[in-house]
């Protein structure tokens, strides 16, 4: 009889049930402090790049182009490019596994199979849009994106290391 059991238990196919659920953006009206703080090696690479490249070709003091430069670097890359990051990841939430996402299932979900569930996703709900959360979007972006730098980076150098020791370099 236990043999018995142990087949018909190893027969049986294992199907993962389907739950509608809505996705509710978790993104916090406060505290961005952190984000930044992420994001602050290449936001800060990216504003000695910006900077320099602004003063080459201004004919203005330097202290000058500083300021100028700070300012249109951040009204023209820094808050848009967080953004649409941000938003592009939000957009794809199987793709990034719902980062920024809390899910809320439509119908009841026991605590045992919480994690086996397949949610399809019906509606989104965004949260409210003021300047401290665009301010926070932005920076979670950033961070976004100095993952991503981080992750292609790895990739691109591994060619790059078997180039470099082909032609001797590292011996």
């Amino acid at each position: 009889m236990n043999d018995m059991s142990n087949r018909e238990k190893s027969e049986t196919k294992f199907v993962r049930r389907q739950v509608a659920a809505d996705l509710v953006e978790a993104t916090p009206a406060w505290g961005a402090l952190g984000h930044w703080v992420l994001a602050s090696p290449l936001l800060i690479y990216l504003a000695w790049l910006w900077i320099d490249l602004f003063a080459l070709f201004s004919p203005l003091p330097y202290w000058i182009n500083l300021v100028l430069g700070l300012l249109v670097y951040v009204g023209l890359l820094v808050l848009p490019l967080g953004y649409l990051a941000h938003r592009f990841v939000l957009f794809l939430p199987r793709l990034f596994h719902n980062a920024g996402w809390d899910i809320e299932p439509l119908e009841p979900v026991k605590l045992a199979e919480q994690y086996m569930v397949r949610y399809q996703y019906k509606q989104r709900h965004w949260a409210t849009n003021n300047w401290p959360r665009a301010w926070m979007r932005a920076a979670q972006g950033w961070v976004y994106l100095e993952i991503a730098t981080i992750l292609i980076g790895a990739l691109v150098l591994i060619p790059i290391f078997f180039s470099v020791t082909e032609f001797g370099f590292g011996r």
